[in-house]
């Protein structure tokens, strides 16, 4: 057993730090430099935040600069201070709608100054879909309904919309822009509650006008641009998708006593030294392992509590064998997989430990001994394999994102180095299967050492070209993914070529024909940012900046991206928007499946983050 130091995501360094150093903030007062002159500093409740004056409770001259270039009220930003007004009345109107103030003085009902133009209502809803689940329709042309005080307005549209109060309702501004006498807002609107008897969800976008008191902002219109409704039919006001997690693990004691447990959890019971990661990014796995044709599952967890290997029975139920398979790993996990590498008709397992990955053999009734150790060159989140040199025997790619596990020591923050295109990151690697359990390191033999720094978090295998052989696609945290063609065994980097490059915040792949015209199409999970939305238009945004480059900051906080393959041997072409699939959230891992089972590659992806009491974005 090895301990490994946590690893704080990069993206996460600054804000947690910022947090830190803010502690139980009141307002805003000022103080003099060591010549002199007046300084801005921050008064705190508290004083016992990392630099503060002790006497005073206020932040020393530096830090105090520090909190105020953060502050959009104090570094200029006045599209962000709109922002987050405007979002806190959203918020509070959103509220209104699922939980209806009690008496007509609540202070909710006067949220907006009325009267405001209203044009939410479709002209014609279009069919789109239908099958024995949903139906869904849409419209792109709308009526305006006169003027009247918002939550009126509103509530009568949620009316026509829903049989009683909707579940619930989201309100979630992402552009912002400033014209003579008003402000405009873009807005994305989400619903979902039951009408005739079947759950409904709605999605639409809408264009707000305010006036222009930035600090207390009043609507004067609001239009929709889109709008779409789908009706579930299938199993009418019950869900689709049961929960069954408490039916399939409960009686585990693994389950009631770990896995139940978040983060903040064991943040007070374990030491960080052990590898506690506050952003849990840590694998799973899935195989038949015992050979009953069942699915089994492996999980990683946090640095010092064990990982977890539970079989499944035939009624669908799991039982934790940690102990028996001797799997039960208590280092910082974060990847996983269950493959057969020894070609014994068993998956074994490899998970990458803090900075080794360790290979296991599985005798085919789930118990695993160790075969082999390697190091790798980097922080690891994800690892895949392929028989990429067509031997007969799978050989594993190696995904890397922090250089090493001391880069801490070296950036206090460890910034990607530039944020929209890092080339500052952790060497991927690619192990060839020697047999006997033996794998030799040949990324830079097979020239994948070829733009091979980029905080990679995914890589996906797919023959692309159907020339015989896997090519490669890695997704990128920072900046452009990699596309690596395979040339019988020889790899060349061709993302540029081929238009994939994708500059955003990379998480994961997956390939299908989507249109079923014969060629595979990519689909890329990224970050959306409504703040990176709304900064990175606005012309105060980094002033004369190289026009390509500022490109690259946009497209980094878009989102998702589709891109259908051609049927020349040509670029792909990206259909995110026309397709309406960019918009995926803060997206993690993202799967083409025919849910529906009606020959069509549905798409799911997972998405989150942190779950806090400040649900604003970081």
């Amino acid at each position: 057993m090895r301990f490994s130091a946590e690893i704080l995501h990069t993206r996460l360094r600054k804000a947690l730090l910022l947090s830190l150093w803010l502690g139980a903030l009141v307002v805003a007062c000022s103080d003099e430099n060591a010549d002199g002159s007046e300084a801005n500093t921050i008064q705190l409740g508290i004083a016992t935040a990392p630099g503060l004056k002790e006497a005073s409770g206020r932040y020393v001259a530096p830090l105090a600069d520090a909190m105020n270039r953060v502050d959009p009220e104090q570094d200029g930003w006045e599209s962000e201070v709109f922002s987050e007004n405007a979002s806190e009345k959203l918020k509070k109107w959103a509220k209104t709608l699922t939980h209806p103030p009690k008496t007509s003085s609540d202070p909710k009902k006067n949220l907006f100054a009325a009267p405001v133009t209203f044009g939410l209502k479709p002209k014609d809803l279009g069919l789109v879909f239908e099958n024995a689940s949903f139906v869904v329709k849409r419209a792109h042309d709308f009526q305006t309904l006169g003027q009247g005080h918002p939550n009126e307005l509103i509530e009568s549209f949620m009316e026509s919309l829903f049989d009683g109060l909707p579940k619930h309702v989201e309100l979630k501004p992402f552009k912002v822009s400033f014209g003579k006498a008003s402000v405009f807002t873009r807005v994305y609107f989400h619903a979902n509650g039951v009408q005739s008897g079947a759950r409904k969800q709605v999605n639409a976008e809408w264009k707000l006008e305010w006036n222009r008191n930035t600090q207390d902002p009043w609507l004067r219109s609001i239009e929709a641009i889109s709008h779409e409704e789908i009706l579930a039919i299938a199993k009418g006001e019950a869900p689709l998708y049961d929960d069954c997690t408490e039916a399939v693990l409960g009686q585990n004691a693994s389950y009631r006593d770990q896995l139940l447990h978040g983060t903040d959890h064991w943040r007070t019971r374990l030491s960080r030294d052990m590898g506690l990661d506050v952003i849990a990014h840590h694998g799973m796995a899935l195989g038949d392992l015992n050979g009953d044709d069942l699915e089994d599952i492996y999980l990683c967890q946090q640095g010092g509590l064990p990982n977890r290997l539970f079989l499944r029975n035939a009624d669908g139920t799991l039982k934790d064998v940690t102990q028996d398979s001797q799997t039960g790993w208590l280092d910082y996990s974060t990847s996983a997989l269950l493959v057969d590498f020894d070609n014994d008709g068993y998956r074994d397992l490899v998970v990458c430990l803090a900075d080794q990955i360790v290979f296991m053999s599985n005798d085919g009734a789930a118990r695993f001994t160790v075969r082999n150790q390697m190091s790798t060159a980097a922080q690891t989140f994800s690892m895949t394999a392929a028989d990429y040199d067509l031997d007969g025997d799978l050989d594993l790619f190696v995904c890397g994102y922090n250089p090493s596990h001391d880069f801490e020591q070296a950036s206090v923050m460890g910034e990607p180095v530039p944020y929209h295109d890092a080339e500052n990151g952790g060497h991927n690697l690619l192990f060839r299967n020697e047999g006997n359990w033996r794998f030799s390191d040949l990324t830079n033999a097979t020239g994948l050492n070829v733009q091979n720094n980029r905080f990679s978090f995914a890589a996906t295998w797919m023959d692309f070209d159907r020339d015989g052989d896997p090519d490669l696609y890695v997704a990128n945290d920072y900046g452009r993914n990699n596309f690596y063609r395979n040339n019988g065994g020889m790899f060349t980097e061709i993302s540029a070529v081929w238009r994939v490059e994708d500059m955003s915040a990379g998480m994961s792949a997956t390939w299908a024909d989507v249109n079923r015209d014969g060629n595979l199409d990519l689909y890329v999970s990224n970050m959306f940012s409504a703040a990176g939305n709304r900064i990175a238009f606005h012309k105060q945004f980094k002033p004369g900046i190289d026009p390509s480059t500022l490109q690259g900051f946009r497209r980094h906080a878009r989102g998702n991206t589709l891109y259908l393959g051609s049927h020349k041997a040509g670029p792909f072409q990206d259909a995110s928007e026309d397709m309406g699939v960019f918009m995926g959230r803060w997206a993690w891992g993202s799967r083409f499946v025919d849910f529906d089972q009606d020959g069509w590659e549905d798409l799911v992806v997972a998405n989150g983050f942190i779950t806090t009491e400040d649900t604003g974005d970081l």
